[in-house]
């Protein structure tokens, strides 16, 4: 009998061989370097300007008229902002580097998560019938008048639908036992939860979040810096994580 329960703690999927995948982690390099790239580039660019403001200086006093000379304020006000502009850099190079550091230990760290099954928002899932039981559940914002909660194949077609439970604030554990509404067994596969709430008035809409499991096959970095996680060949950030098993 397949059901809908709000017991989470004996829902967490157990690591099996038919979890795993092929895919090769990444460590997000060409973002990580594209701040350290503006950085040098801003370095070269300021070397040859200061050479060639070195150079009409130079030539600016070797050819000034003796009776109307230069004004030394102007030409150290100049010499100064330069300088500014060098430190800034510097100082902009050092935080690159430490940035790099910082990551490096993070990506270090997070290499654990490597053949780790991990909890965490989100509807798709791979299914075995010789894998784990799907650990699958959800949580409404407000309570529902009702709840379907449908499993959905690689075509988006609706294979099983269960009743759900309709309490706000809790975890609702979803377990299914691999067959569709015929009680025929599903294929090994990519998979997806619906959870579809009614609410206690006709324009009443609920909020829902789902969470699914996956197989760690890869860490890298996003464009914005941020650590995630591959499962189930989604980018999945770290702070997505409801639990690692």
């Amino acid at each position: 009998m397949t059901t809908v329960s709000n017991n989470y703690a004996n829902s967490y999927p157990t690591k099996t061989s038919s979890d795993s995948t092929d895919k090769s982690s990444s460590s997000g390099s060409a973002d990580k370097s594209s701040s350290s790239s503006s950085t040098a580039t801003a370095q070269a660019n300021l070397n040859q300007n200061y050479t060639s403001f070195l150079k009409m200086l130079t030539t600016q006093l070797q050819n000034q008229d003796p009776t109307k000379p230069m004004d030394a304020n102007e030409m150290t006000s100049q010499l100064v902002q330069y300088s500014m502009v060098e430190q800034n850099i510097a100082t902009n190079s050092r935080l690159d580097k430490l940035l790099s550091l910082q990551q490096q230990s993070t990506a270090s760290t997070n290499l654990a998560y490597l053949g780790r099954t991990v909890i965490y928002k989100g509807d798709e899932f791979n299914y075995s019938p010789d894998g784990q039981t799907p650990s699958l559940s959800y949580n409404l914002e407000t309570s529902a008048k009702k709840v379907e909660v449908k499993i959905l194949d690689a075509d988006n077609k609706t294979v099983r639908t269960l009743t759900g439970e309709t309490s706000a604030g809790t975890d609702h554990v979803v377990t299914w036992d691999g067959k569709d509404d015929a009680g025929n067994q599903m294929p090994a596969g990519t998979y997806s939860i619906s959870v579809v709430p009614t609410g206690k008035t006709t324009d009443e809409y609920i909020k829902r979040t789902t969470y699914t499991y996956g197989t760690v096959s890869g860490v890298q970095y996003s464009k914005d810096g941020e650590m995630q996680v591959v499962a189930n060949g989604l980018a999945i950030p770290v702070s997505d994580l409801k639990s690692v098993h």
